[in-house]
């Protein structure tokens, strides 16, 4: 049975092929792909369990294979993915897992990452890319390796944010701009966040490469 406390949203963007996407693909979550994305989880023979969007992606053949598993949200005023996030929201998900989220372009991309950042959503949620992972908290310890970069991205200004384990040492860091704490590198095998402010929410790259 599909687990709907984790689940996994595809966004109609290009597909990362890391061994990281790999093992979340195979962990049997469900499955919410936003409007014409589905056909890159059929690409992958991976049945959605649920399409959510305005369905303006997908052709009628979808629509009627799928009938019984579309939400249409017509809200010219979010995308797909912001929809496919407030459904998790309200439906009491505990973490996501977002694929595919570059959306084709850019500045989709970028967009979709401020969703993530200026939003409090109620769960964790980790973005997956070909070249490493985001994920959204507050005060964590993660696992690493050496060397690996590390950025971290934060819209409160006022927030006080100390790192253990970064070559780079923050210690009450601020973020007076958006930029200041990115690219910088793992010491070891495990690194820490730690923020005094509990609601504020820190974006953590962590790439699949080591800097060299």
């Amino acid at each position: 049975m599909k687990n709907k406390r984790n689940i996994i949203i595809f966004a109609n963007g290009e597909l990362p092929t890391s061994n990281k996407a790999n093992k979340e693909l195979l962990s049997n979550k469900f499955i919410l792909c936003c409007d014409g994305a589905v056909f890159k989880a059929e690409s992958l023979s991976i049945e959605p369990d649920l399409i959510i969007g305005d369905l303006d992606s997908i052709n009628n053949n979808i629509k009627k294979k799928y009938k019984d598993k579309i939400i249409k949200i017509e809200d010219q005023d979010s995308n797909d993915l912001y929809k496919a996030l407030i459904w998790a929201e309200k439906n009491n998900v505990e973490s996501v897992s977002i694929i595919g989220a570059d959306g084709g372009s850019d500045d989709h991309y970028l967009g979709n990452l401020f969703i993530i950042l200026e939003n409090d959503f109620n769960f964790k949620i980790k973005l997956i890319t070909n070249n490493g992972q985001f994920n959204l908290t507050n005060s964590e310890e993660f696992s690493s390796v050496e060397n690996q970069r590390v950025s971290l991205f934060c819209l409160d200004k006022e927030a006080k944010i100390t790192s253990y384990g970064l070559k780079y040492k923050l210690k009450n860091y601020q973020f007076n701009n958006l930029y200041g704490a990115t690219l910088n590198i793992a010491k070891t095998k495990k690194f820490k966040i730690e923020c005094d402010s509990p609601k504020t929410k820190i974006l953590v790259y962590r790439s699949n490469e080591k800097t060299r």
